[in-house]
């Protein structure tokens, strides 16, 4: 992979892509916060966000079917850096009157709208650009850069902002995303992968046909449950619910919120680093590295649950980085290898817009069962996901043998 420059400007591209979204929501929130006063219109943020993201993942294979991936990504750019200078130019000088914000989260909608091609996009053009052999280690090379962005990104972004304000911080993000986009401009993407589109479709064919494959192959249609478990399990790390579990059952400020939440940024960039060094283990031992990264979730979150130690708490966190990375990598790199070039962008746009609707609906279910039952509670609950994710990885291992012949039999 040192030698092959496409994969490293996708790589360069997406990171800083990645770090100019992470500190986008900061200073966007941070603004919408500070001109309204209002937690909901600020939370309409989040709820724009997710629908404009799930929206475009339902729309997004009639783009596949006419445009290459890598074009589709440097559109996608393009349309974001255009909206974040209109946004920074005109709208967010004029803003200060709340009459103006609707314009701004009409503006936020349409960039994750755009935004929202970039994952599946990514994720179906890896395996065009890197060897088989080598797809464990390009996937946990970008899961890790992807943690590393975040980690600055949330560390950086409120030091930022109150230094140096929203506005001049977006034209940071501006010009990130310019040399993101530069980037994707100099990567070469092989030809050949669409040719084998079935033009006789009609649309709706074509926008059926990521879910139809999701469905009909049961390794498919497994790893998507799954995929759908351990989403609503990873939202036990959103903002109010670790904040709660901090106070309450740890007994420890905000301070301590945020060292939880650097321990968990730590423990995944830890994790993909080791997956990194024992990449053709886990290619040769897919299932099983699926049931070890789901059942080490799994008990880490208990212990977690259990344990009142706050310094236990920041080590466990730590811990459930490499499982989660484990996990995740593994039934990404199953998911590549078990679908057909020309079908891969579509089903992970249809499985991105199961995250994206799963991840927002979870985020409320386990609020709810934390005001009513506690937080501990939603730990629990946590944890039985990833168990019952452990049980069907055993389940797949014992109905479909060994690793190498799970892979390509979607067409």
């Amino acid at each position: 992979m040192k030698k092959n420059l496409s994969f490293q400007f996708l790589w360069i591209g997406q990171s800083l892509a990645n770090l100019g979204d992470a500190l986008f929501m900061l200073s966007i929130i941070s603004f919408i916060y500070k001109v309204t006063h209002s937690v909901t219109f600020t939370a309409l943020f989040t709820v724009l966000q997710v629908g404009g993201q799930s929206i475009s993942g339902v729309l997004a294979p009639l783009v596949m079917d006419r445009y290459r991936l890598s074009l589709i990504l440097m559109t996608s750019q393009v349309g974001q850096t255009i909206l974040l200078m209109i946004l920074t130019i005109f709208l967010i000088p004029i803003s200060s009157a709340t009459f103006f914000m609707p314009l701004v989260l009409l503006v936020v909608f349409s960039i994750s709208f755009l935004d929202g091609w970039t994952n599946p996009s990514r994720n179906a053009l890896v395996p065009r650009l890197v060897q088989p052999n080598q797809l464990i280690q390009a996937n946990s090379l970008l899961a890790t850069s992807d943690q590393v962005v975040r980690l600055l990104g949330w560390s950086l972004g409120g030091v930022l902002i109150a230094y140096i304000g929203e506005e001049k911080l977006l034209w940071i993000i501006i010009g990130m995303m310019t040399v993101s986009t530069a980037s994707l401009f100099l990567l070469k993407e092989p030809k050949g992968a669409m040719d084998s589109r079935d033009k006789s479709k009609s649309k709706l064919d074509h926008m059926k046909e990521g879910w139809v494959a999701l469905w009909r192959d049961p390794i498919l249609r497994s790893v998507s449950l799954m995929e759908m478990f351990e989403i609503c399990g990873r939202s036990i790390w959103a903002g109010a619910i670790v904040l709660v579990f901090v106070k309450d059952v740890l007994q420890k400020g905000e301070a301590w919120w945020g060292f939880i939440n650097a321990s968990y940024f730590a423990g995944t960039i830890i994790g993909g680093l080791v997956i990194w060094f024992v990449a053709k283990w886990v290619y040769q031992h897919i299932y099983h590295s699926m049931f070890l990264g789901s059942t080490g979730v799994c008990i880490f979150t208990l212990w977690f649950a259990f344990n009142t130690n706050p310094w236990i708490a920041l080590l466990l966190t730590v811990f459930m980085g490499p499982a989660y990375q484990l996990r995740g990598i593994a039934q990404k790199t199953l998911f590549q290898n078990r679908i057909s070039s020309h079908l891969l962008p579509k089903a992970f746009s249809a499985q991105n817009t199961i995250i994206n609707v799963t991840f927002g609906l979870s985020i409320l279910i386990m609020g709810f069962i934390s005001d009513v039952w506690g937080v501990k509670t939603v730990y629990f609950v946590t944890a039985s996901l990833f168990a019952l994710s452990a049980l069907l990885a055993v389940i797949l291992k014992k109905k479909y043998g060994g690793p190498f012949d799970v892979f390509k039999e979607s067409t």
